[in-house]
């Protein structure tokens, strides 16, 4: 390709055909123009001369006649005279109208002169102008000829190669600058050992983790209760390898240069795509723009894309791609491992309570419910309640047969006819074997002066609860009496009340009926004894008045209630001896109702495949405290996240793209280059 000039062209050899054509088309209009020019002068100039010639002619006629006419009046006028002198003919007027008309003939005469030599000078001028253009006319060049036709090329942009592309750096000075920044890194060796550690785990997912280099995180952001958690080789080598790369990256120093980059598709892209050529074959080049303003900040250019080129990996991407791609697929493994530890870990919890559930029942005798359902039932509904138990308590058995044994593969206990059950009824084996034998033959050694301790206790309590409640008692009467009082009190004040105001408001309305009419007798107001108002009044302030003796009425009788509710406990006299052999029995039982594992809270019911009772009366940790900021970022899914990223970053992209290609085309290019032209005339068209 050689480059063209016009848009109709080809080439420039079609280029230098039409300027050889435009040079003689022009120079050939430019002699038929000259000559025309002078032709329509010259005949301009010869009707100019015809015209002058007609009226010298008739000027010298009218010349002429007027001095004939001038001379023959004069001759008759001289004759008058000499004969008026020697008294031939006596003077008369006529011989002054003679003299009038000889003299006007005279200066007409004398007028037709001057036009006549002034038609002379413009038919001389004329004929100089005429003699004057036809020499120019005959002078007019006609030689043209071209004798050496030649092209030069002028640099009009420069292509830079950059990422395996490149971009086209204009010469011209029209187009904006764009700026170019790279960060160049401190220690780009680490960086690459790091990105090939962190590629190395990426590909490689252990089944399960070494702790050889196992470190501890920092996780108070997240909780006060667990002010650290320890990560082991895998996860932890991801994250210092992360953090080591984000240090790396961020240890850098920033380096920019702006060049004049012509925008790809702009029209001065097509332009040059279009009208240029990179391969002069020997034409002579010749630099017409001035390209040293950004010749060093290319040079600059060319060192930052070196040292960048640096840091490519031995791929057949850049480093941006190469990035991203590292990016997605660093979400990609951590949320897979993530998801997998966490479920993993799970798994592995609540395989350890089940073989803790089962340590744990290893230590109980266990009971089948249904063989055991009255005696268990019984005991459920023990209050070991002295004054009810003393004669008629049974202490709680249950029998051998009713043992139930464990199943290791179905996960179930199986009792002697054959039924089956998740949750058995257990007791402890120290407990049931050991202690209640020792504690059932001490409570029958001492039984009589055990019963002798539970009767004064008793006395004692009644004695306290008598007096209790005959204090309890007048103090009742005493408050509920003093509360009718001031009831009284009430509804007596309102009526005064009333009463005074009723008074009142017929005194003002007296004193402003007399203020207005100064006499007493028709100002005097009877005494307003409204009933209806008084009845609507009192009988708002009278239920105002029951309201508060209601609520006073409730509140007295919510205290009796609470006050007998602790009496009743106080005066409750714990048959100690069943409550010691059995308390925890009776518990047990209790455990397992349906009501109790349903109002357990969520941390319990974890507890019930264990055990109801541990998971009833157990005593279990405290709920970590957690920060909000743990379940905010708990619930993040890192692959989501890794994409929403790319997709900010694409975005950012394209829209700098945008923005760039938008600023460049503020200024738009000029439709025509500098062209290759014969003569003095060059060609600008080099790339």
């Amino acid at each position: 390709m050689t480059g063209k000039i016009f848009k109709e062209s080809s080439d420039i050899y079609d280029d230098q055909a039409k300027v050889l054509f435009d040079y003689y088309k022009k120079a050939a209009e430019k002699i038929v123009a000259e000559e025309v020019e002078c032709e329509n002068r010259i005949k301009s100039e010869t009707r100019n001369k015809e015209k002058e010639t007609a009226e010298c002619k008739k000027r010298k006629t009218m010349m002429i006649v007027f001095f004939a006419l001038g001379g023959i009046g004069l001759i008759s006028s001289i004759i008058m005279n000499l004969a008026g002198a020697i008294n031939l003919f006596p003077l008369s007027p006529a011989s002054f109208f003679i003299f009038a008309a000889i003299l006007v003939f005279g200066i007409l005469g004398i007028v037709n002169l001057k036009k006549m030599f002034n038609a002379k000078n413009n038919i001389e001028q004329s004929e100089n102008f005429i003699s004057r253009k036809t020499e120019e006319k005959n002078k007019i060049r006609r030689d043209y000829k071209v004798s050496k036709l030649g092209v030069v090329y002028v640099p009009v942009a420069t292509r830079v190669p950059f990422e395996k592309k490149s971009f086209l750096l204009d010469h011209t000075g029209q187009m904006q600058n764009t700026d170019f920044a790279l960060s160049i890194l401190h220690k780009p060796q680490e960086l690459q050992q790091s990105l090939s550690e962190l590629e190395e785990g990426i590909k490689n997912v252990p089944i399960v983790e070494g702790n050889k280099n196992a470190e501890n995180i920092d996780t108070s952001a997240y909780s006060l209760s667990m002010q650290n958690v320890t990560m082991h080789d895998y996860m932890g080598n991801i994250d210092r390898q992360v953090r080591n790369i984000s240090y790396l990256l961020n240890d850098c120093d920033k380096k920019s240069v702006s060049l004049p980059v012509i925008p790809p598709e702009s029209d001065a892209d097509n332009f040059i795509e279009e009208y240029t050529t990179s391969e002069t074959n020997g034409k002579p080049i010749v630099q017409v723009f001035n390209t040293e303003s950004f010749e060093s900040r290319l040079d600059s250019f060319n060192k930052i894309n070196e040292l960048k080129n640096e840091l490519e990996k031995n791929s057949d991407e850049d480093n941006t791609e190469y990035f991203k791609k590292l990016i997605k697929k660093l979400g990609e493994t951590v949320q897979l491992v993530s998801k997998v530890k966490v479920n993993s870990t799970s798994k592995l919890v609540d395989y350890t309570n089940s073989i803790l559930s089962a340590v744990l029942k290893a230590g109980y005798n266990q009971y089948s419910p249904s063989l055991e359902a009255e005696e268990i039932a019984r005991i459920r509904e023990s209050t070991f309640n002295y004054e009810e138990s003393v004669e008629t308590y049974k202490p709680f058995y249950l029998r051998s047969s009713s043992k139930v044994l464990y199943d290791i593969f179905s996960g179930s206990w199986v009792a002697e006819d054959n039924s089956r059950t998740n949750m058995p009824f257990g007791m402890n084996q120290i407990e049931e074997e050991v202690l209640t034998p020792v504690i059932t033959n001490l409570m029958n050694e001492n039984r009589v002066e055990r019963l002798k301790i539970y009767n004064n206790i008793k006395d004692q309590k009644l004695t306290y609860l008598n007096k209790w409640n005959q204090d309890v008692t007048t103090a009742f009467y005493d408050n509920r009496k003093t509360g009718q009082e001031l009831i009284s009190q009430l509804d007596s004040a309102f009526s005064e009340y009333t009463a005074a105001s009723q008074t009142y408001k017929s005194l003002k309305e007296t004193r402003d009926a007399m203020k207005q009419n100064d006499n007493l007798e028709s100002s005097e107001i009877a005494e307003n004894t409204d009933a209806a108002e008084a009845v609507i009044a009192f009988e708002a302030q009278a239920n105002e008045c029951k309201r508060i003796s209601k609520e006073f009425q409730d509140y007295m009788d919510r205290l009796q209630q609470d006050i007998e509710a602790k009496a009743r406990q106080f005066g409750f006299v714990e048959y100690f001896e069943a409550s010691l052999r059995d308390t925890d029995a009776r518990n047990m039982a209790r455990s397992l109702t349906v009501e109790n594992l349903q109002s357990l809270d969520s941390r319990r019911k974890k507890l019930i495949p264990v055990s109801s009772y541990f998971a009833t009366y157990g005593d279990i940790l405290p709920e970590p405290k957690v920060e909000q900021k743990l379940d905010e970022d708990f619930v993040i899914d890192l692959q989501q996240a890794s994409n929403e990223q790319l997709a900010k970053i694409v975005e950012f992209e394209n829209q700098q793209k945008n923005q760039n290609f938008e600023n460049q085309n503020e200024e738009k290019v000029s439709e025509e280059n500098e062209q290759p032209v014969s003569n003095d005339e060059e060609n600008n068209d080099g790339e």
